[in-house]
């Protein structure tokens, strides 16, 4: 692929960031699987996790696998790498909407990295908790879901079979 001098050069700093270990030599684990399994669900953008607190407000968006719902971040303890020397590791995520106590939606995606922080956390994004797009299909049927109670579940499940599972109530809100 050819790339200008000019990217060449501004591109060489951020490859020698990349490539290096933030100075651990010691080859341990970038994100420590110790204790139990825990994912709690929020939001964010770039390297950012805030919690989603109970009854939070929550916007529709186009989900990744058809349909529509909710898009999060999941910050993850006690899950990781299968080696244990990567920086990332790759779960599988299950995602579920509840609507009065009825599963709604539900998507499972096998290869959903769990990216590690600086604090030893695992950060999952781009995963959408998602309606059934057969059921909710039409404009109408997403603007009855308006003001709704309904609970996310995202579960991550990492190569050595260690399962964090998280959930958080919040209302629908449609067409603001």
């Amino acid at each position: 692929m050819y790339l200008p001098a000019h990217l060449r050069c501004a591109s060489l700093p951020l490859l020698l960031i990349a490539c290096t270990d933030k100075g651990n030599d010691s080859g341990s684990e970038l994100c420590p699987v110790s204790g139990d399994p825990e994912l709690t669900i929020g939001y964010g953008v770039g390297d950012q996790f805030t919690a989603y607190e109970d009854g939070a407000e929550v916007s529709l968006e186009s989900a990744p696998q058809g349909g529509w719902g909710v898009g999060v971040r999941a910050r993850t303890t006690g899950i990781g790498s299968t080696d244990g020397d990567t920086p990332h590791a790759t779960s599988a995520v299950l995602l579920d909407t509840y609507l009065n106590g009825e599963l709604a939606g539900s998507f499972l995606n096998e290869t959903v990295e769990v990216y590690c922080q600086d604090d030893g956390t695992g950060l999952i994004w781009g995963v959408v908790v998602g309606f059934d797009p057969e059921t909710y299909d039409t404009n109408e049927d997403l603007l009855a879901l308006n003001g709704e109670p309904v609970e996310l579940l995202v579960q991550a499940t990492d190569g050595q079979g260690r399962v964090a599972t998280g959930t958080v109530d919040v209302i629908i809100t449609v067409g603001r």
